[in-house]
Formats: structure tokens, sequence, C-alpha cells
């Protein structure tokens, strides 16, 4: 690779880190989970309007409250762990959708071959640990406005246990290559994305 394309790989892999760095971990992290405002505004400006004694506050934000500590540093081992998957959807779509030069594309396929190299080892580490620390998050929250943060739960699960019986060749050699597909496949990694995602900026 020449230092043209070594710059090129550089620059867009900062822009991934600073986005997902700065913008994700800040959307999955929203689990402070605090009732609508307007809409308690509108209801003290309205005749129907009433105190609320001390057993209904405390019912109330029970109702949308997260853990704030477990959720930070779940999100935070999440983005770590899933480093290297992002960095290579990035190299793959660029190599596939950019009108690049195929030395280019080559330089794309290297580095990403390069950063999954150094990179899976705390792929394979980080997710388990993520996952236990997401489950207590769980049970340590209560989120009643939307169950999306529940099937993003979920999806994390699947994936995890998915990517554990590849590494440890769990599965039956039959069905290695599907399981490997499901795991492997961008959408099934975006679509756990924007459970998370979404489901956080819903009940926040």
């Amino acid at each position: 690779m020449n230092s043209k394309n070594y710059g090129k790989i550089f620059f867009i892999s900062v822009l991934l880190i600073l986005s997902i760095f700065q913008v994700v971990p800040d959307l999955v992290i929203a689990d402070d989970h605090k009732t609508n405002k307007r809409h308690y505004k509108r209801y003290e400006n309205s005749k129907e309007h009433r105190i609320y004694d001390d057993h209904d506050r405390r019912r109330v934000k029970k109702d949308d409250e997260g853990n704030e500590t477990t959720g930070q540093t779940a999100a935070w081992l999440l983005v770590t762990a899933n480093l290297t998957i992002a960095f290579s959807i990035l190299m793959k779509g660029a190599s596939r959708f950019l009108p690049l030069d195929p030395q280019t594309k080559s330089s794309f396929k290297s580095f990403n071959q390069l950063q999954k190299k150094h990179l899976m080892r705390f792929h394979y580490v980080l997710n388990p640990v993520a996952l236990g620390i997401a489950f207590f998050h769980f049970l340590l929250s209560s989120c009643r406005s939307s169950s999306l943060p529940e099937w993003g739960l979920i999806m994390v699960t699947v994936m995890v246990f998915l990517g554990l019986i590849l590494k440890f060749k769990l599965s039956p050699k039959g069905m290695r290559k599907s399981v490997y597909r499901l795991h492997t496949a961008s959408a099934s990694f975006l679509i756990m994305i924007l459970l998370l995602v979404v489901g956080h900026l819903l009940v926040d």
C-alpha cells in the first residue's frame, strides 16, 4: 500500500471511531428514562391537575427509570468489543459502493484483515462480559415505555451465543455455515444496534 491509500484508510477510520465513541454511546446509555415532561406540563396546567403524594411520585418515576452505571458500562464494552465489526462493515461497504480503483480496494481488504487479526480477540472476550452487565442493567432498570430495549437485549444475547458457538465449534458441522452467515451478516449487526439505540431513545 502506498502512503496515499494509507491516508484514505486512516481518515475513514478516524471518522468511524469518532462517530462510534461520541455519538452511539450517548444514544445507547441514555438510561435515566424520564417521563415525558411536556405531558405533565400540559396536565399541570389543566383543570384536572391534582397534586401527587409521595407514593404516586415514586411509582411514576419507577415506571421509567434506568440504572445509569450499568448502562454506561455495558454500552462502552459493546462499542469496544464490536469496533472491529464496525471497521469491517465500513471497509467492505467502501470497497463495494465507492468508485475506487482496484489497488485501493486491495488496500482496504488488507487493512480489514489486519485490524481483524488484532482486534477480534477483544470481540470474543468483551461481548460476553458486556452481555452479563447488560443483563444486570435490565434487572436494575424499569422501562415500560417501549419493549425495544428488551428486544435489543435478546438480539445481543443471540449474537453473543452464536459467536461462542462458532468460537468453540459447538454446532454440528452441517449447521456451522448457517450459524456463521447469521452471526457475521451485516444486517444482524445493524438490527442489533438499531434496536438498542432506537429503543433507548423512545424511553428517554
